[in-house]
């Protein structure tokens, strides 16, 4: 059967939908347990492979609607749309939290990162010279991060991210039809 890109487009919007409502959900725990680890390198790891694991559900599930079988062009694109989708909603939902409902937040964040990034220096012996120029690197990044110009360039800086992500849950999700020919 073969998908054009009309016909997977709403299936992979709807898709993305779902799983930007998980994420913001998922940061909504975060934030209410504690807000700190909106900073936690492992916690964003987890975040990541959760998605990635969701992608490939949804990718998998959509597969099989459409009759199985689901070209590599097929399935990178069906990812690559519902990860543009969820990150649009993530992005846009991290505005709204760092500056409207808690405008407080980006200083906690910041903070926490920089404790972080201070532990994770020291653990390397990381002399006090380069250790004060990596924080202040750190800190001047994540001082624009949370207002818009921030929040367009990260999500168009995702926009590479989600690409690989689609490269890889597309190599995953595809599925070559024996009757076609190569």
């Amino acid at each position: 059967m073969s998908t054009n890109l009309n016909d997977l487009l709403k299936p992979a919007a709807k898709s993305g939908l779902t799983l930007g409502l998980i994420g913001i959900i998922i940061t909504l725990l975060i934030y209410f347990i504690n807000a700190k680890l909106l900073a936690n390198m492992w916690v964003g790891i987890s975040i990541l492979i959760i998605s990635l694991a969701l992608v490939v559900m949804f990718g998998m599930s959509y597969r099989k609607q459409v009759g199985g079988y689901l070209s590599f062009k097929n399935a990178f694109l069906y990812s690559f749309i519902l990860l543009l989708v969820a990150g649009l909603i993530g992005q846009s939902f991290n505005f709204l939290l760092f500056n409207v409902i808690d405008p407080d937040l980006p200083q906690l964040v910041t903070d926490a990162a920089l404790e972080n990034t201070e532990r994770m220096l020291e653990k390397f012996n990381v002399p006090d010279e380069e250790m004060d120029k990596a924080l202040e690197r750190t800190e001047d990044q994540m001082a624009n991060q949370y207002k818009i110009g921030g929040v367009v360039k990260a999500y168009l800086y995702s926009i590479i991210i989600y690409a690989v992500m689609a490269l890889i849950t597309g190599a995953i999700i595809k599925r070559r039809n024996p009757e076609e020919s190569v």
